[in-house]
């Protein structure tokens, strides 16, 4: 017993003509026939009593019916998912981000259209840093994720695919963007207004760090480049995000080092003032196990290298 033979006998027993089935099938009248047949002699009952203008279903085939076409609709749903899950039109997506990703509108807006998009795929957000991406990534826990590198973290210098190891697992990439360093101060601040600072005008300020942070200055870059400078750091707050970072320079604990780029937009409250003394370029990818690019991952890819191609006119 083949489908057709169940489909032929759906469009007999809707249509009680078996040259009407032909016209709906879009095949002979003779086929229905010999379908028909066939299954019931496959079944060794009657489905239909032959009539002299039509046919009508047999108490066999009133029982069968109503049982088929629940099958079929079933069938005919479960090929509509698959095609829309092929299509990455439906499913489930997580995406891992970070409180720096947070402040940058290029995920804002990758998250915003991806979601007017494909109402139907399910897109959860995970927060953690982006140390811990790779491994989720090697894990499964996440399908992508935005990430954050300082200078110390080795990434091809092009913008394009590339590839990050963790562990036994490789990354692809695509670089956003590339930005900075700058001080972040509270808007009242005696250097709010100037359009660049160096560290040394910072001696006497207190800092508010994030020591695990992999793209602004820890411990170790933050002593580095004041000691450079020719000052040992104040600090006046440790924090484990930039979010908790710039709130509380807002509210005037200290000042902190933040990446600038001109995709990152900061709390009303705070200025950021870029440093022009320091050299220090930090990375913005989106990234992914290599070679497990499911449909609706590579709709949010398609939508993040629009959207940073368009930042580079």
């Amino acid at each position: 017993m083949e489908l057709r033979h169940l489909r032929y006998f759906m469009a007999a027993a809707e249509e009680e003509h078996f040259g009407r089935a032909a016209d709906r099938l879009c095949v002979t009248r003779p086929a229905v026939s010999q379908i028909i047949a066939d299954l019931e002699s496959e079944l060794g009952t009657p489905l239909f009593e032959r009539l002299a203008h039509r046919v009508k279903l047999t108490a066999a085939g009133r029982s069968l019916l109503p049982q088929l076409q629940a099958v079929i609709s079933n069938l005919n749903e479960a090929l509509a998912l698959a095609k829309r899950v092929g299509q990455g039109k439906t499913g489930s997506l997580n995406i891992g981000y970070g409180s720096q990703t947070l402040i940058n509108s290029i995920f804002r807006a990758a998250v915003k259209q991806f979601r007017e998009t494909y109402p139907d795929v399910t897109l959860s957000l995970l927060e953690m840093s982006s140390n811990e991406h790779p491994r989720a990534l090697a894990e499964g826990r996440i399908h992508g994720g935005f990430m954050h590198f300082g200078p110390g973290r080795t990434i091809h210098n092009r913008r394009g695919d590339g590839e990050i190891a963790q562990g036994e697992t490789l990354l692809d990439w695509i670089r956003i963007q590339t930005g900075g360093l700058g001080v972040a101060v509270p808007n009242d601040h005696r250097v709010a207004r100037m359009k660049a600072v160096t560290l040394a005008d910072l001696a006497q300020e207190r800092f508010v760090l994030v020591p695990r942070s992999s793209v602004s200055p820890g411990h170790g870059p933050l002593h580095a480049l004041c000691q450079k400078a020719g000052f040992e750091p104040q600090i006046a707050q440790e924090v484990h995000t930039t979010t908790s970072q710039l709130n509380l320079v807002s509210v005037g604990m200290g000042v902190g080092l933040v990446v600038t780029g001109r995709n990152f937009t900061y709390p009303a409250g705070v200025s950021v003032i870029p440093l022009d003394d320091v050299k220090y370029t930090t990375t913005f990818v989106f990234a992914w196990v290599k070679g497990q690019k499911d449909p609706a991952l590579e709709r949010m890819i398609g939508i993040i290298e629009d959207l940073a191609g368009q930042d580079e006119l």
